[in-house]
C-alpha cells in the first residue's frame, strides 16, 4: 500500500485534538430548530405546505439524532458531528433559497431551474475538492489559531458586505428582485455550510486508517 503523505495526514487530523461539549451541540441544535420554525412560514408559499413542513421536521430530527451525544465528544467523532451539522444547515438554507427563487418563477420552468441548480452545486463541490487537494499539497492544514481567527474575520466581512449590498439594492429594486436577492443569500450561506461536509470525509478516512493500522499489528 502506498504510504500516506505528511500533507494528507495534516489535513486528515487537523482538529482531531479538539473536543466538543454536549452543550455546544445542543446550542447548534437550538439554532437549527429556530430556522426550522422560521422556514415553516416560508413553507406556506410552496405548492404543498404540509409536505414541506414534513421535510423540514424530518431533516431536523434525523440529523439531530445522528449528532446527539450525552458525553464530551473527542477523537474522530468530532469530524462526524461537524460534518452532520454542516450538512443539515446546508440542506435547510438550500431549501429556503430554492423556495424563494421558485416563488418568482413560472411553474413551467421549475424543473429546468432545479436541474440547473443541481449542476451548480455539483460544480461548486467539485471546485471545492480541487481547492482542498491543492491546499493539502501546499501543506497549509497544520493547526493554527491565527488561521482560525483569519477565517472568522473573512466570514464576518463577507456577511457585513452582503448585508450592506442587500440594503442598497432593496432600496432601489422591485419586490421580485429583492426576493431573488434573498434567495441568492440563502444559497451563499448553504454553500458556505457545505464546505464543512468535508469533515464527514475526514471521519471515514481516519476510521479507515485506524482499521489498516490495526490490521498491521
Amino acid at each position: 500500500m502506498k504510504k500516506i503523505s505528511e500533507q494528507t495526514k495534516n489535513f486528515l487530523f487537523y482538529g482531531i485534538e479538539n473536543t466538543i461539549q454536549p452543550k455546544e451541540i445542543y446550542k447548534l441544535d437550538g439554532v437549527m430548530l429556530f430556522f426550522v420554525f422560521l422556514f415553516f412560514f416560508l413553507a406556506e408559499a410552496t405548492s404543498s405546505p404540509a409536505v414541506s413542513k414534513i421535510f423540514l421536521v424530518t431533516v431536523y430530527v434525523g440529523f439531530v439524532l445522528l449528532s446527539f451525544s450525552r458525553t464530551e465528544v473527542t477523537g474522530k467523532k468530532v469530524f462526524w458531528i461537524y460534518g452532520i451539522q454542516s450538512l443539515t444547515f446546508s440542506i435547510l438554507f438550500c431549501w429556503a433559497g430554492t423556495i424563494f427563487m421558485l416563488t418568482t418563477m413560472k411553474k413551467e420552468i421549475h424543473t429546468v431551474y432545479l436541474a440547473v441548480l443541481a449542476v451548480i452545486y455539483i460544480f461548486a463541490i467539485a471546485a471545492y475538492m480541487v481547492l482542498t487537494i491543492t491546499l493539502i499539497k501546499k501543506d497549509v492544514y497544520n493547526p493554527s489559531a491565527t488561521k482560525k481567527l483569519t477565517g472568522g474575520w473573512c466570514l464576518t466581512g463577507f456577511v457585513m458586505l452582503g448585508i450592506g449590498a442587500a440594503k442598497v439594492l432593496s432600496a432601489q429594486a422591485g419586490y421580485t428582485t429583492v426576493i431573488r436577492i434573498a434567495g441568492l443569500g440563502f444559497y451563499f450561506v448553504s454553500l458556505l455550510c457545505i464546505l464543512g461536509v468535508v469533515h464527514l470525509v475526514k471521519y471515514f478516512a481516519v476510521k479507515k486508517l485506524e482499521v489498516e493500522k490495526y490490521d498491521k499489528i
